[in-house]
């Protein structure tokens, strides 16, 4: 597969664009466990496998691509797994304790179409984890219609987002961030299943200055639940 940067190829890159994946993927993987789980816009497929390897009772990944479905296919199909090509607007396929979406919805034009969808396929009790930039660090001083990246269609802003998730239908909402050293945090929490994946120099370089509970992300990470009130 040619490799542009957005889409992340195991053996192409393993320097920042490698960790900032792998820690997201280690970040869900906490919540991944005995889960039938969703990976909507996969990619290659790498981070599906590390779902399983945390424990998913069975992992669905999705990608428009055919071509990154095939290489996921080649390199990670097993038991429990299976990789679809498909459009991630459109993909309503099945049900899931647990569905993953990461740099994913600032490539659509339906956005909130996604959301709902997600949230018609999620279980009672599942949850959504979703990451996607946070245009005041990624597109600073820009109008809402323009981003800096070419391949995004929109980057949005907290709050902006926050109401996206509430009218497809979440009502708990736990906010989460991931800065330009690969991370997750929430009062200053760091995965430990990224020591797992990543050597021990990168782990050092991932894991500097770790921020507080008011840090700006550069990315937003969201747990998105529904709850009867």
């Amino acid at each position: 597969m040619d490799f542009t940067g957005e889409r992340f190829i195991p053996g192409n890159e393993s320097g920042l664009l490698e960790a900032e994946h792998v820690q997201r993927y280690a970040f869900a993987g906490t919540h991944a466990k005995g889960r039938a789980v969703l990976d909507i816009a996969c990619g290659a497929g790498y981070g599906s496998s590390l779902l399983q390897k945390a424990g998913a009772a069975s992992v669905t990944g999705v990608d428009v691509s055919e071509e990154a479905v095939r290489f996921a296919q080649s390199h990670y199909s097993g038991s429990g797994m299976q990789f679809i090509a498909h459009d991630a607007e459109q993909f309503r396929q099945g049900t899931y304790d647990l569905i993953v979406s990461f740099e994913t919805i600032e490539h659509l034009e339906k956005r909130q179409q996604f959301l709902e969808n997600l949230k018609t396929m999620l279980n009672p009790g599942g949850i959504l984890i979703i990451s996607t930039p946070n245009k005041v660090i990624t597109s600073p001083m820009k109008a809402p219609s323009e981003i800096r990246n070419k391949y995004h269609k929109y980057e949005y802003r907290e709050a902006e987002f926050i109401d996206a998730l509430q009218r497809a239908g979440f009502n708990r909402i736990t906010k989460y961030g991931q800065h330009a050293y690969p991370r997750i945090f929430q009062n200053q929490i760091i995965s430990r299943l990224l020591r797992r994946h990543l050597n021990r120099d990168r782990i050092e370089t991932a894991a500097v200055s770790l921020m507080g509970k008011n840090a700006v992300p550069r990315y937003f990470v969201f747990i998105a639940e529904t709850k009867t009130i």
